[in-house]
């Protein structure tokens, strides 16, 4: 890699005070990079920064903030070949985690400069692209309920709390049908989960087979079932024991249309969007990432 570089911060405007971020753009410009920072107002801002901070010749655009931050940054560099790089300051960091990405920000910082990018394919839903997972049903209609600051304050477990919550309630279930290339379902479901990569909501192994180097997408549909035995599987969920188990179907496919009788929340990467009709699709090694290893491999010794 160059010795000197030109790199572009992005940053969540919720997190742009943290002393650990100051410390690690004023060390990096010390070393002799170029250092460009940006930082986001309102929804949308990361997708328009990214975009331009590509377009303007930069190296690396660095995605400093939560999950839902990095959604954006990987839809402005959509079409662009420059690399990504991740401060993970959010409260799941679920894409930092899986591919060892250090929390502490400096150590986040080295992996960015010592560690050449690598592949890795990503994943869309009706045109909007995301590299983790992407969730309908309980999980994610949990995550666009819970309120920023109960996130700050309880980390993932509120995300769990929100979620216990809707469960109560008579209304968690819905329905759809769920099509690809041989593969057709039709059913009463309580959560759905499309996967580029593993994890979702905080370390949950939802669609554990997948890879980010297959071209494929991991579906996994739990059914409708009681809420006894939802809550028994949701451990077996977490860490990704629950495929072959009653009421789960999993398959690994190219493209995936879901059809719902009424409008879902669908969760992307943390990023909460409504649709009826979900047209997902498998993207081939279609991004440059900085990252320890890759979803499911043990770290380099």
């Amino acid at each position: 890699m160059a010795l000197r570089q030109h790199l572009t911060f992005i940053v969540h405007g919720a997190r742009a005070d943290r002393p650990e971020l100051r410390h690690v753009v004023s060390w990096v410009r010390r070393r002799g990079h170029a250092v460009d920072v940006r930082v986001t107002w309102e929804a949308g801002d990361g997708i328009h920064l990214a975009a331009d901070a590509a377009d303007r010749g930069t190296d690396v655009v660095i995605a400093c903030g939560g999950d839902g931050t990095l959604n954006e940054v990987v839809n402005g560099l959509d079409g662009r070949d420059v690399s990504l790089g991740v401060v993970p300051l959010g409260t799941a960091n679920d894409f930092a985690r899986q591919t060892g990405i250090p929390e502490d920000a400096d150590h986040a910082m080295d992996v960015i400069l010592r560690r050449k990018p690598v592949r890795i394919d990503t994943a869309s839903m009706n045109g909007r692209r995301f590299v983790n997972v992407s969730t309908g049903g309980v999980g994610a209609e949990a995550t666009a309920e819970t309120p920023a600051d109960f996130k700050a304050s309880l980390g993932p477990l509120a995300y769990a709390i929100t979620a216990v919550r809707k469960l109560a309630g008579d209304d968690a279930a819905r329905q759809a049908s769920f099509t690809s290339a041989g593969f057709s379902l039709e059913t009463e479901f309580l959560a759905f989960a499309v996967g580029s990569a593993r994890a979702t909501g905080g370390g949950t192994l939802m669609t554990p087979d997948a890879s980010v180097t297959d071209g494929l997408l991991d579906l996994c549909v739990i059914e409708n079932m009681s809420r006894r035995d939802f809550a028994r599987l949701a451990m077996l969920v977490k860490r990704g024991e629950h495929l072959g188990l009653p009421g789960v179907h999993y398959a690994q496919l190219p493209w995936l249309k879901v059809s719902a009788t009424e409008a879902l929340i669908v969760n992307l990467d943390g990023e909460s969007v409504e649709a009826q009709v979900c047209d997902y699709r498998a993207r081939r090694a279609d991004l440059l990432v900085h990252v320890q290893h890759l979803p499911g491999e043990e770290p380099d010794t």
